[in-house]
């Protein structure tokens, strides 16, 4: 009798530990998935903030030539300060969104999303020159120029 009710209590444990891996199994997979879907939305995001900063360049025209187009930054006056302020938000943009690339697991993204910002450091003496001279704000951005 003893040793039937053991087996049975063994067996018992058996089945728990087992339900336990499988729960355990399943919450790392929502884990993931949670992740997954918070990654998408920060990338969401800065892909929203890109779209926003170029369509508020269809206010100035000749503005996207300051950031693609390598013209460099005007040396005084309103366009100056405008120039500086574009730079400034597309840092900021750029630099998140590589932080929201990295965190994002097996992405597929990271590297596209570094290639555009390569191209846009490249082709940009002022958003090169605003990010050298605060590389503490833009970590990530800086690295590229």
């Amino acid at each position: 009798m003893v040793t039937t009710l053991t087996a049975i209590g063994g067996l018992v444990g058996i089945v728990s530990l087992v339900f336990l891996a499988l729960q355990t199994r399943a919450v790392s997979q929502q884990v993931r998935a949670a992740n997954n879907i918070t990654g998408l939305q920060s990338l969401d995001q800065q892909l929203a903030a890109l779209r926003e900063i170029h369509f508020k360049m269809l206010d100035y025209p000749g503005m996207r030539a300051y950031f693609y187009d390598s013209r460099p930054c005007p040396r005084r006056g309103a366009e100056r300060e405008r120039v500086l302020i574009f730079a400034d938000s597309l840092a900021d943009v750029l630099d998140s969104g590589i932080q929201a690339t990295r965190r994002l697991p097996e992405n597929e993204s990271e590297e596209d999303w570094i290639s555009f910002c390569r191209y846009v450091v490249s082709h940009s003496p002022t958003l090169r020159a605003v990010v050298s001279e605060h590389s503490n704000w833009w970590p990530d951005l800086s690295r590229m120029c």
